[in-house]
């Protein structure tokens, strides 16, 4: 059994289901029936999470492999978010789904988010989104060492590479609260499978289609511009 690819099959698999949920609930079911299109997309964030520290776990248990994950913000911060979302740390760190339906006035109400999204290092490489709460990764990354296991350096080093220091200010200028900005997850998620790929590709003998075609376009993939977000302000709604 070679564990790395059964956990890379498993991540490109958990990809594959996030983005159907997506296009699913962007082509209608979202307005059809909003708890099942959330539903769809929140259990799909949970198991590309999951299957991104079984990566973290085969790599930690191959003698051929001594990286320091925590050592890459890009890939610290994955880690970080799946175990706030195992350990229930700061609301799980919710997506914008789950933060408007429990801080909305009323659900249905037009309420306005600040949208930080991180444009592709090359021409026509956006991804789709899935934006999340600044409000509760900051307040994630501010709890103690002792309840997160997130040691002080480690959380520094993620500000850093999100370039969160300027969060605020996006708030600011568009005259809103720091608790309605939220940031595109998914050019993350890429940016550390486009950091790992090239490290253990030698040992993944894909063996679906979904694992290949995701070998392919990570190893070459550039990073997202992380310190040049594209800003977009708006209402927010969706349906009881």
């Amino acid at each position: 059994m070679n564990t790395i690819t059964d956990a890379f099959d498993d991540f490109s698999h958990s990809l594959r289901v996030l983005q159907e949920a997506d296009f699913r609930a962007a082509s209608g079911l979202l307005v059809v029936d909003r708890a099942e299109a959330v539903g769809n997309i929140e259990n799909a964030w949970s198991s590309v999470l999951n299957a991104f520290h079984s990566l973290y776990d085969a790599m930690e248990k191959d003698p051929g492999y001594s990286l320091d994950w925590y050592a890459k913000p890009e890939l610290a911060l994955i880690l970080v978010l799946r175990n706030a979302r195992h350990h229930n740390h700061a609301r799980k760190v919710r997506t914008l789904y789950a933060h408007y339906v429990q801080e909305a006035e009323k659900i249905g109400r037009l309420e306005m988010y600040l949208l930080l999204d991180f444009p592709a290092g090359e021409e026509g490489g956006d991804t789709f989104d899935l934006y999340l709460s600044w409000e509760d990764f900051n307040e994630l990354l501010a709890l103690p060492q002792g309840t997160t296991r997130i040691r002080p350096v480690i959380a520094q080093a993620i500000r850093e590479y999100l370039g969160t220091a300027s969060f605020n200010s996006y708030a600011v200028r568009y005259d809103l609260a720091e608790n309605r900005v939220v940031f595109n997850a998914i050019p993350l998620i890429c940016n550390a499978a486009a950091t790992l790929v090239p490290i253990i590709e030698k040992s993944i003998k894909s063996t679906s289609t979904e694992a290949g075609a995701f070998l392919v376009l990570f190893k070459d993939m550039p990073q997202s511009l992380m310190h040049e977000p594209e800003i977009s302000v708006g209402p927010i709604a969706y349906m009881p």
